[in-house]
């Protein structure tokens, strides 16, 4: 199951029959929202699903049992300031302002389906990002405690000060300065603990630190009004919710001149002389505060050398360090003043440049590259050409950290963006887009001419046994012979009508494989919603297998829960009329639905795939471990076997055994491949080292 790793949203919805919240489930999971949901008939199933669960958005139909103002009651009994969206049978929504008033987050007229979806993304997505912050400011008032018990007892001099008063002074900064303890000295004004002719300047360099650290040396004057020269570092920060300086203190060293070298030398890149990593991220943590705090933006710019091992065999280490050396003096060069550069590492270098100003900067990394992709270095022989990607990232007020930051610039390459097969998230094309038609037409060429390619992915009895099989995966190839992931292209062809064209490929490519002649394994086929409705498919089919010679009885056609909601009628007519060619039928993505069993009264399926947001928290939280076992368990009696898809992670593995999964599949085990080539154990059992109960 090939699906984008998507946080999870809770669903509450109040309708008058589980029939309205599944259509409206379904909908967000054709829009790739991954859920779980429940929904309430009654006040005291609402009020029994707000004591039990934590719920992202509830969703309120006025048609329903409970009125509007029996949910706000019941959210302000519990305390829940979930958003809630209302959605009313009228078709125009006239005055929303009284029902905001009584904080409804959103109004939707039942027909806009569309906005619907849109409304609940966007409110499960605030009250995400509102829960989150409330988990930060926790953590980060239990940091500041510890902190506090750290700087108690720490022996470095430390102070803060806030427009030259002491918010704060440990009990050796006091010693520091000749007093007895952090109260008598803290009631001192900071310039009055320096000699009187060292006031002037550090005024000035008070307003310095309020941008960069700042590093001097001065004299200061004691407690017994004696006067000693001593090293201060002033670096902005924030203590306590309030932006101030951190002040250390230190004696003055034996020989400045060599403390300063030996620092200075300190940040230095040995190959480059620029700055090193780490040195280079402390300027770059800076200049996100400089953002953040006094609205100074600048720019990232990350330069990282193409097949470095490979350039660095050839040309040798002599001349590689020669050419790091003129990359570095190059950027060093760049015009602009206040820019810094690093190395981050062995073939990657930063450059952090004093504007925020995207139209500028995108001029001066389309130059870079070029200058880079051109004649650079001497060391590098005529033969050989560099070869360099180029990326950005914008330091503005909305910039989060260090480390997002560089990946941000990492993935944005001026040559644009790429998707790897490896790649989480594959961009869809929307109908409404430009290129839509185009893709159109392309995907029609390559169904006309079968550039298709089948990928197969192992799907393991975890318990050992000899009934297992492979789930049947397609890609579509372009003219230049690259690959494009289902999610590049499926999502418009069934929204045009051409899923069951794509079906057919996908059963033509199977039964022509030689893939399948020497194996015995079952075949697990995904069938789109346009399947479900076609009068022609299950007869082409029954002809196919008869000609190839192929038994039915090893092939899994596999429909979607989410289909099911969209279409039950044909869905349930598709799966008794392929039962009576001896296809078997599975559910994938199960147990998202209000009442997932509803499904299983009018479809009889051999086979369950449970969704992938149903056993994506069970390490962590024993209340959804207890969930799935409990479902699992219920499908169980019902005769069916229950596979748990998107396993990348071995340590899933024991509790998925223990809650009574019958079979894994997973990058954890094998990624598709274009062979049925996956080490099945017949008569073995996966050893637990470690089973967790």
């Amino acid at each position: 199951m090939e699906t984008s790793k998507l946080a999870i949203t809770h669903l509450l919805v109040v309708a008058d029959e589980h029939q309205t919240a599944n259509l409206l489930i379904s909908s967000l999971r054709q829009e790739h929202v991954s859920l779980r949901a429940a929904n309430a008939l009654t006040e005291a199933e609402l009020a029994l699903l707000l004591t039990r669960d934590q719920w992202d958005v509830l969703v309120c139909y006025d048609n329903g049992r409970i009125t509007l103002e029996n949910v706000i009651a019941l959210l302000a009994k519990h305390e829940q300031d979930i958003p809630l969206l209302l959605v009313t049978t009228s078709a125009i929504v006239t005055d929303p302002l009284p029902l905001f008033r009584l904080g409804v987050h959103d109004v939707v007229a039942q027909t806009q389906s569309r906005y619907l979806v849109l409304s609940v993304q966007r409110a499960a997505r605030h009250y995400q990002l509102q829960r989150q912050l409330r988990r930060l400011e926790m953590s980060q008032h239990e940091l500041e405690q510890r902190y506090d018990i750290l700087l108690a007892t720490s022996t470095t001099p430390i102070s803060y000060i806030q427009d030259g008063v002491h918010l704060y002074c440990n009990d050796e900064y006091a010693r520091f300065f000749g007093y007895e303890n952090a109260a008598a000295i803290k009631v001192k004004p900071f310039l009055n603990l320096l000699a009187v002719g060292e006031r002037e300047h550090m005024k000035s360099v008070l307003r310095l630190a309020a941008a960069a650290e700042q590093n001097l040396t001065t004299r200061i004057l004691c407690g017994d009004n004696s006067e000693q020269a001593a090293e201060l570092h002033l670096v902005p920060v924030d203590y306590h919710g309030k932006q101030c300086l951190q002040l250390r203190a230190a004696a003055t060293a034996g020989n400045q001149a060599y403390s300063e070298t030996v620092a200075r030398l300190s940040n230095q890149d040995l190959v480059t002389r620029v700055a090193n990593r780490g040195h280079f991220l402390a300027m770059l943590d800076a200049a996100i505060r400089k953002a953040v705090q006094l609205g100074m933006f600048s720019t990232l710019v990350v330069l990282e050398i193409s097949d470095f091992d490979e350039l660095k065999a050839v040309i040798g280490l002599s001349n590689t360090n020669l050419l790091l050396n003129d990359i570095a003096q190059f950027l060093q060069a760049l015009p602009g003043e206040g820019n810094h550069v690093g190395r981050l590492a062995d073939a990657e270098f930063g450059l952090l440049m004093a504007t925020g100003n995207p139209d500028d900067t995108l001029q001066l990394v389309s130059m870079i590259k070029e200058r880079c992709n051109s004649y650079l270095s001497a060391a590098m022989p005529n033969s050989l050409t560099l070869h360099c990607d180029v990326g950005m990232a914008l330091i503005n007020g909305h910039a989060p950290n260090s480390d997002t930051i560089l990946l941000r610039a990492r993935n944005w390459l001026s040559s644009g963006v790429n998707y790897s097969d490896n790649s989480p998230q594959q961009e869809v094309l929307d109908m409404t887009a430009p290129n839509a038609r185009d893709m159109l037409d392309y995907l029609a060429e390559a169904l006309q001419q079968k550039r298709f390619a089948l990928y197969y992915q192992p799907i393991v009895p975890i318990k050992g046994g000899s009934n297992h099989g492979y789930e049947v995966l397609i890609r579509m190839i372009d003219k230049e012979g690259n690959e494009l992931r289902p999610g590049a292209f499926l999502p418009l062809a069934i929204l045009n009508g051409m899923g069951e064209a794509i079906d057919r490929m996908v059963v033509s490519l199977l039964l022509a494989s030689r893939e399948i002649t020497a194996n015995t394994d079952s075949l697990i086929l995904n069938i789109t919603s346009n399947t479900l409705t076609s009068q022609t498919f299950l007869p082409w089919l029954g002809e196919q297998l008869v000609l190839h010679r192929f038994p039915a009885h090893r092939l899994v056609l596999d429909l979607s829960e989410i289909d099911f909601h969209g279409n039950a009628d044909n869905a349930c007519a598709f799966s008794h009329n392929a039962s009576k060619l001896g296809l078997l039928t599975a559910i994938s993505h199960f147990g998202t639905a209000v009442e997932p069993f509803a499904i299983l009264d009018n479809l009889q399926p051999g086979f369950v795939i449970l969704d992938e947001s149903v056993v994506r928290d069970i390490v962590y939280s024993t209340h959804q471990k207890a969930n799935v076992q409990a479902l699992i368990a219920a499908l169980h009696k019902r005769g069916m076997q229950v596979a748990a898809p998107q396993v990348e992670d071995m340590d899933v593995l024991p509790i998925l055994w223990s809650v009574g999964a019958d079979f894994v599949q997973g990058y954890c085990l094998q990624a598709p491949t274009k062979n049925m080539d996956y080490a099945f154990m017949e008569e073995e059992e996966i050893t637990l080292s470690a089973l967790q109960q």
